[in-house]
């Protein structure tokens, strides 16, 4: 007696190498996609990269201004866009544009030459006649210049 199916059926009994092969590129496939998952997947949320792609960009740019120090705005944009965001920041009487808090967030690099600025300044209100002199420092933690009189 023969183990299988009827001849009668059309169907053919799968060899055992066959089944194993079958298998291996199973486990296989099972393993690459373990392996892409725990390197995209898990980073992302060990991160707490976990919010949707179409978050809301004015509340993130109004959280990062607030967190600064500064009073997000808006004001009338040019060309495509409506409206610009705006961060600006109250030093004494004068109020001063935050140009390191950008849509996507504090940008260290515009912190960075906004320092180099003042820095600039104040070196060529140094070399100037004693007349009417300004200082300039510079706050880190807003990545602002403020020109005092």
């Amino acid at each position: 007696m023969r183990v299988g199916f009827p001849a009668s059926s059309g169907r053919r009994a799968v060899s055992r190498p066959k089944q194993r092969n079958l298998t291996a590129r199973k486990t296989w496939l099972i393993l690459v996609l373990v392996v892409v998952f725990l390197t995209v997947g898990v980073p992302r949320f060990l991160a707490g990269d976990d919010a949707p792609s179409g978050s809301d960009a004015d509340a993130n740019f109004s959280k990062v201004c607030r967190d600064h120090g500064g009073t997000p705005a808006t004001s009338p944009g040019s060309g495509t866009e409506t409206e610009e965001r705006r961060c600006t920041v109250r030093y004494g009487q004068r109020v001063y544009l935050m140009d390191a808090i950008t849509p996507d967030g504090f940008d260290e690099d515009t912190a960075r030459f906004q320092r180099q600025g003042c820095e600039e300044a104040q070196r060529e209100q140094a070399s100037t006649a004693r007349g009417h002199r300004q200082s300039f420092i510079y706050h880190p933690t807003t990545g602002v210049c403020e020109r005092r009189s």
